[in-house]
């Protein structure tokens, strides 16, 4: 109980936070992925993202969500009967105290980057979002979908993840995430020097399988610290990670590439190697090409708008071919959700 009053505490803080004449992420003007922003979107996006790793099956999603639910109540009764106790708790999700199992600490960096970073990033532009459209209660409401959506992601990712794996994520890194972005000043840092931004995929609806296609939700950086006057160092993360550099084409468009590994499965930890193009415009991704990446695709194609002769059409275009040869296409106009056959 203790511990859900510090995460309702840290969501109410982030409620109060005044509002700011000027968006530090929220950015409508800009093309491609910036301009489609809205919370329905990302939230689809965000929860739906788990759903990538093999194994999952979201056919049994209410008994995944059942779970977690369950293992949030009671957070140290579910550490203490792990496994390892608090020792592997720690060890696996927040700090690597166990040298000889120091490969169990894997899962902290995705805690550090996809939770409190990307999903504190999130909170945020949500609000700003709620703020710019004159929703009651923005910060409020955005604290809350931040949290709604940071459990519901959870049981998405089920059964590929350990019980406390929520624990961790739910109470301590999102909340984190929350306090470190509902300052404008520190939420500018991260901006400025980070340059961090989201690149969800087009998320469509397969009409012939009858479940989503082409999930996730990613995020770019190219530290301020590592670039010269036209090349910068650059990174794609999500479940498909990507390390490379981008390159200023002209103005404010670039061109980023690069090679990594995507997660397959997560018990045991499986990966294939992957390589990615990126088009984008002053931080919004107009188009990429992922070749061998994760969800099984050997191939993946996304169109976003801006990226057309008409820069104003709402258009987005997905293409993907996956292991098996099975070819996916879709389009998404304007709606959080698109039409895939």
């Amino acid at each position: 109980m203790a511990t859900w009053c510090v995460c309702v505490g840290l969501v109410a803080a982030c409620a109060h936070a005044p509002a700011r004449p000027h968006a530090v992420f929220y950015r409508p003007q800009a093309p491609g992925t910036e301009s489609t922003f809205d919370p329905a979107r990302m939230s689809l996006q965000y929860v739906l993202d788990g759903s990538q790793i093999e194994g999952t099956d979201l056919d049994d999603y209410g008994d995944h969500l059942r779970a977690v639910w369950d293992h949030l109540r009671e957070p140290i009764h579910t550490i203490e009967t792990g496994d390892g106790g608090w020792r592997d708790f720690v060890n696996s999700e927040i700090l690597p105290i166990d040298p000889p199992n120091v490969d169990d600490s894997l899962a902290i960096l995705p805690n550090v980057f996809l939770h409190t970073l990307g999903g504190g990033m999130l909170f945020r532009k949500t609000a700003e979002w709620l703020e710019a459209h004159d929703a009651p209660a923005p910060w409020l409401t955005a604290g809350a979908i931040a949290m709604a959506t940071e459990v519901l992601g959870e049981a998405s990712e089920k059964p590929t993840t350990d019980d406390t794996d929520e624990i961790a994520d739910v109470l301590l890194f999102r909340p984190l995430g929350l306090w470190l972005f509902a300052d404008a000043d520190r939420a500018r840092w991260v901006r400025d020097e980070l340059r961090l931004v989201d690149w969800p995929y087009l998320l469509v609806w397969d009409a012939d399988d009858g479940e989503f296609a082409n999930v996730g939700m990613n995020y770019a950086v190219r530290p301020r610290w590592f670039e010269s006057a036209d090349t910068s160092l650059f990174a794609h993360l999500g479940i498909s990670n990507v390390f490379g550099l981008s390159h200023r084409l002209s103005g404010a468009r670039r061109l980023a590439w690069g090679v990594g590994a995507s997660t397959v499965t997560v018990k045991p930890v499986e990966v294939r190697w992957t390589a990615g193009l990126f088009l984008e415009d002053d931080g919004g991704l107009l188009a990429s090409l992922l070749a061998n990446c994760a969800d099984g695709y050997a191939v993946r194609a996304n169109v976003y708008p801006g990226a057309w002769f008409a820069s104003d059409l709402p258009l987005g275009v997905f293409a993907g071919v996956q292991d098996d040869g099975t070819f996916t296409a879709g389009v998404q106009f304007e709606l959080p959700l698109g039409l895939g056959l």
